[in-house]
């Protein structure tokens, strides 16, 4: 299936969908993969949340500390927020 043909899929009575396997294939969607569901003025369109790994979210930390000061705890309370609006 060409990712620009459409798909059918059906809304379960707990709001659930399933992706095509292909198009979950194509797009790189695993168990635990997080979307983000934006309304628009033509209808929803899902977008993958790619989240840095551990690594990559100590590095950006460290390099944003060199210019701004942000304490431990700080950037502990920013990751829980976060991690709370996503879920």
């Amino acid at each position: 299936m060409a990712s620009d043909e459409p798909a059918m899929t059906t809304v379960t009575s707990k709001g659930q969908v399933t992706i095509p396997s292909s198009l979950r294939e194509q797009f790189g969607l695993e168990q635990g993969t997080k979307l983000m569901v934006v309304p628009t003025e033509y209808g929803l369109v899902l977008k993958k949340v790619d989240l840095p790994s551990v690594e990559e979210f100590q590095q950006r930390v460290e390099q944003r500390a060199e210019t701004v000061d942000v304490s431990l705890e700080e950037v502990t309370q920013l990751v829980h927020e976060a991690r709370s609006e996503n879920e």
